[in-house]
């Protein structure tokens, strides 16, 4: 099928069939992947086992809400590139995530394409800060990094709410 990604990923998602889902999915492309079903048990993996490469986060979590983990993350690792990963992103949640510098939003539901689209930004902007080109990112040969930016905005779901008048 060709290269494969690699990097170490930290997912915190509450429900379960959706953690497994995206799980088998990102492992099924090459990645390492930690997993967390709330709040505490995502600062406890980041904590022991961190840091990420990206952390893949929802808001909506039991235990510590999704920007109190990216809070912690933050405050230990700056720099931690972090994904909301969320059905209910509130402007409130966006003014708190952007003074923590994270700026990668997917709106739940979201297609797996998409989802590597924001990984490769991140990748991307590490490999920036290391000086490195996108030619030497961790992504399979098929996929164009230049891409990715086109997308680099908020994130739409893969349909559309019929509109009201």
């Amino acid at each position: 099928m060709g290269a494969k990604w690699q990097g170490r990923l930290l997912l915190v998602e509450d429900e379960d069939v959706l953690r497994g889902l995206i799980a088998q999915f990102l492992r099924s492309e090459g990645f390492e992947l930690v997993e967390a079903a709330d709040g505490g048990e995502g600062v406890e993996r980041y904590s022991s086992l961190g840091p990420f490469d990206i952390v893949l986060l929802d808001l909506n979590l039991p235990v510590f809400s999704g920007v109190e983990v990216c809070r912690r993350i933050k405050q230990s690792h700056p720099g931690q590139p972090v994904i909301i990963c969320s059905a209910a992103i509130l402007d409130g949640h966006m003014a708190a995530l952007e003074s923590l510098e994270v700026d990668q939003f997917l709106s739940k539901p979201y297609h797996p394409k998409e989802l590597l689209n924001r990984i490769a930004i991140e990748f991307e902007r590490a490999a920036h800060r290391r000086g490195e080109t996108s030619q030497n990112l961790c992504a399979p040969a098929s996929f164009r990094a230049d891409r990715a930016h086109a997308n680099a905005g908020r994130s739409h779901t893969l349909f559309k709410l019929p509109a009201i008048d």
